[in-house]
């Protein structure tokens, strides 16, 4: 079938009514014959969200969900669209029924889009597992098909900063003398690295890299950005609504009792503390006015990855029965702190003056929303860009009033690590 289009809420309820979604459970014998789960429908062609919450793996368009004006110009007509659709749901699960995925600018104006695919199979915690079809008058057969792992991966590779290091030093130090004027308190500061390599990238390998390097993060797909993201932005699961800032970081290494230390050196840091205080408090006072109840810990607790550890705050809440879906929740969150800096209007001219890179998908939005408001949503960091036998890859940092150019630099090259094992195979 040909994709329907919207880009409003003007008509777009009405069309969608055409289209017709199918929700049936997969059996024992159907997940028997997919090794390791429904990951094994994740081709390159494929978009893809697994992570422990909920795992989808999207094939095909029904219908694509423009964004003219970016999450600026909203996107609350989304979830009427999706609603719109006639849904037959023998599961019941979040993400069964009509969902739209995808990854979303940093840049709130930046025109963007949405999908609506014409297959998903999903996979609940407790391991309940579905196939949708959305068609246009009648949902088709489904159909699950195991991806081609039979391409030879790239054995060589080039890399090159986009710009020099001294340069890049130079623009932190800068950063760090307009917040000491008071011109702003904190701003986050992204860096590209690009990878050239002899033959396409495998995407199929690099997620099922990213999976094994990272499985308590959200591993994503869409149309080329790829990534492991750790920092949850919103998830919303009927009134329950969490999300989990991060910032503050630290290297790990191979040693217990050392990290053990080292923990307690970044739970001490009054420059990590600051810094993770500005992104706390601003994503609280955003879900403050949308609960009946949200609880924020005073304190950070330490969140360790393979190669560097964070300072996150886990908060939690019930919203209030008028409160809106999981996106429109996460596009009023968005930039927090953690990726833009505050305040936020002269953070954002600061990096439109300085930063010197486009950021595109980079640190905005990926994630998932379903017609009955729930999903998931995270920031679209520790992340690559894939085109063929290329990828660049960014890395951002917090540059508060006492960061050293130098400190952050291993900071970026450290977080660029993640993408780096997954996409290099020398």
């Amino acid at each position: 079938m040909t994709p329907l289009t919207f880009s409003s809420s003007a008509g777009a309820p009405r069309e969608a009514a055409r289209l017709v979604a199918r929700t049936i459970r997969l059996d024992a014998d159907t997940l028997a014959r997919l090794p390791g789960g429904v990951s094994a429908l994740a081709g390159d062609d494929a978009r893809v969200w697994m992570h422990p919450s909920a795992q989808l793996i999207a094939h095909g368009v029904a219908a694509r969900l423009e964004l003219p004006h970016g999450v600026e110009g909203g996107v609350g007509w989304i979830r009427e669209v999706l609603s719109s659709i006639g849904a037959a749901d023998a599961v019941g699960r979040p993400g069964c029924g009509p969902v739209a995925l995808g990854a979303l600018p940093f840049d709130r104006t930046e025109p963007a889009a949405l999908i609506v695919p014409a297959q998903l199979v999903g996979m609940a915690p407790d391991g309940t597992a579905w196939v949708t079809t959305i068609g246009d008058g009648a949902a088709p057969a489904p159909r699950l098909e195991r991806a081609d792992g039979h391409r030879r991966s790239p054995d060589s590779f080039t890399l090159r900063s986009a710009l020099p290091h001294d340069e890049w030093c130079a623009r932190i130090a800068h950063a760090v003398a307009d917040i000491q004027r008071g011109d702003l308190s904190k701003v986050v500061v992204a860096r590209a690295v690009d990878v050239e390599a002899n033959r396409p990238i495998v995407v199929e390998e690099v997620l099922r890299r990213l999976t094994a390097l990272y499985p308590s993060c959200a591993i994503f797909h869409f149309d080329g950005f790829l990534g492991a993201s750790p920092e949850l932005l919103l998830s919303r699961r009927a009134r329950a609504v969490s999300s989990h800032p991060l910032a503050g970081t630290y290297a790990v290494s191979a040693d217990v009792d050392a990290d053990r230390r080292f923990s307690e050196v970044l739970r001490k840091s009054a420059k990590d503390q600051r810094e993770h205080r500005f992104v706390v408090e601003a994503v609280a006072a955003a879900l403050a006015p949308e609960c009946a109840s949200l609880d924020v810990p005073s304190e950070p607790s330490i969140l360790s990855l393979r190669n560097v550890m964070h300072l996150g705050t886990s908060i939690h809440g019930q919203l209030k029965e008028t409160a809106p879906d999981a996106l429109t929740l996460a596009a009023r969150l968005h930039p927090t702190p953690a990726v833009c800096g505050t305040p936020r209007d002269a953070a954002e001219a600061w990096l439109g003056a300085h930063e010197g890179i486009r950021r595109g998908l980079y640190a905005g939005l990926v994630g998932w929303v379903d017609a009955r408001g729930d999903g998931d949503w995270f920031i679209g960091i520790r992340s690559a860009t894939v085109d063929g036998a290329r990828a660049r890859m960014v890395a951002g940092v917090g540059v508060v009033a006492g960061s050293s150019p130098e400190a952050e630099l291993v900071e970026t090259q450290l977080k660029l690590q993640a993408m780096l094992a997954a996409i290099i195979r020398p």
